[in-house]
């Protein structure tokens, strides 16, 4: 059925844009290379996604986490029995959900994996980190595409997506060490010598790189794999995805410096991540 009001920009919808652009740009200004109606539900699984995302965050105890993550996923089943909650992020994804036919099971999958955000138990190996980015910022693609082309995704969507999940990990890594939440797997720290506390001071460590490095190689590996699907998308679905070439350029700096995800300056500029999401939009050169 068609929008009546996808081109208005109503406080629900505004509400879901300026939190996609605080506090995750690269999407959000993917976001912006899209007309106005794919926009918003972009923005609304993006906002919807922070809500989950930042629930170990947001509370001070795992019980109370796991009930914020049941609100989400009562709203969630709600809007897929006909009502919705009076919450902006809730009221803009039932459009969503309505407009673009999104699958519930990818809505669960997500708030599946937050639950493990709660505790601090490391990965064991890298197949569970590589699940962990796959039911999250690999669903993530896949609904994005889907509300972009409106059709099911080719299985690049879910691996580039996985492999931003990966990246983003691994850029994530300093600030997770000091938050005794790291999520370099087991086994590698064990291979290199490390324990996870070894990495809570947040500088760079002789034997991170070593850790970090069979993470990254995956990651590398996953985002190759893609890039030639990637190339066949539409200019309409390229919005759901044109943000992935910031982690090529991540991952070249983090090889350049050992694969130690601690050293400074390896994060590319704003500018950069703009120049990159616009090539691909318009070139789809990924």
């Amino acid at each position: 059925m068609p929008c009546v009001d996808c081109g208005r920009m109503t406080s629900e919808r505004r509400y879901c844009a300026d939190r996609a652009r605080a506090y995750d740009y690269d999407r959000y200004f993917a976001s912006v290379l899209a007309p106005p109606d794919v926009r918003a539900g972009l923005n609304a699984l993006y906002a919807f996604n922070l809500e989950i995302a930042s629930t170990r965050e947001r509370v001070s105890e795992a019980a109370i986490g796991e009930m914020r993550l049941q609100w989400w996923r009562d709203a969630v089943g709600e809007i897929y029995d006909g009502r919705t909650r009076a919450h902006a992020v809730a009221t803009e994804l039932a459009r969503a959900i309505a407009l673009y036919e999104l699958p519930r099971e990818a809505f669960d999958r997500m708030i599946d994996a937050r639950l493990r955000d709660l505790g601090d138990a490391l990965p064991e190996d890298l197949p569970a980190v590589e699940r962990y980015a796959a039911a999250t910022a690999g669903e993530l693609a896949t609904l994005a595409f889907r509300v972009c082309e409106r059709a099911a995704p080719p299985s690049a969507i879910a691996q580039a997506g996985t492999a931003w999940g990966l990246a983003g990990l691994l850029r994530a890594a300093p600030h997770h060490a000091a938050e005794a939440h790291v999520m370099i797997p087991r086994d590698a720290l064990s291979e290199a010598g490390l324990r996870p506390e070894d990495l809570a001071s947040g500088g760079s460590h002789r034997s991170a790189g070593r850790a970090a490095a069979p993470m990254a190689r995956r990651t590398r590996e996953l985002l190759q794999a893609s890039r030639r699907e990637l190339r066949k998308l539409s200019r309409v679905a390229r919005p759901a995805v044109c943000y992935l070439g910031t982690a090529a350029l991540y991952l070249e700096r983090l090889r350049r410096s050992g694969d130690d995800p601690f050293v400074a300056g390896l994060e590319p500029s704003r500018l950069v991540r703009q120049l990159v999401a616009v090539r691909a939009a318009f070139t789809g050169r990924f």
